[in-house]
């Protein structure tokens, strides 16, 4: 039976949801640190460049909170039947890095705003005065390991959406159709 005429165990559309919406903050946070380039240090500009990243940062951060709790308390589909054990062994250790990922940059970043002697805001709708002491050079060792570990992130990721991608164009099989938008 073709992957066409099969009946795919969609992902539930709570799950689906956050994980666009997480693709798409990903995609803001990670392109803005390009923008910043184009406002001089200082500016207005570069301030709200900033002030969106974090914000985008950590909607991002409670979006992986979410899909956390999603998963905890709703049933899941079983694996797709089209994935070798091997293939399976390399989704569930991509999946585990991108968790792993989705928290540390955020958290990490959270760090070096605070190390700035930043406040946190959330679009303005709270804000989270910097509870630990500037210590800008340290700053820059953690501001290091954020880019590291975002440009890690932004790798596994995209390794994910190729592998993704081969499944739905070459393969033909389910496991892209599992996680798409739309109706059950």
């Amino acid at each position: 039976m073709s992957a066409a005429t099969s009946v795919v165990a969609r992902y539930p559309s709570a799950l689906r949801l956050i994980h666009w919406t997480t693709v798409l903050g990903i995609l803001i946070a990670y392109g803005l640190t390009y923008a910043e380039a184009l406002f001089a240090r200082g500016s207005a500009g570069r301030a709200w460049i900033w002030w969106t990243h974090i914000s985008v940062g950590l909607l991002i951060l409670a979006l992986v909170c979410a899909r956390v709790m999603v998963r905890g308390t709703t049933p899941m589909p079983p694996p797709s039947a089209a994935l070798t054990p091997l293939m399976h062994f390399a989704s569930r250790a991509a999946h585990l890095a991108l968790y792993a990922l989705l928290f540390a940059v955020p958290l990490i970043g959270i760090w070096l705003a605070f190390l700035r002697g930043n406040e946190v805001s959330f679009f303005g709708l709270f804000t989270i005065p910097a509870p630990i002491p500037v210590d800008r050079p340290f700053g820059r060792q953690v501001q290091e390991v954020h880019e590291w570990l975002a440009n890690a992130l932004i790798a596994v990721a995209a390794i994910h959406g190729a592998a993704a991608l081969w499944h739905h164009f070459v393969r033909r099989d389910d496991v892209l159709a599992r996680m798409l938008p739309g109706r059950r």
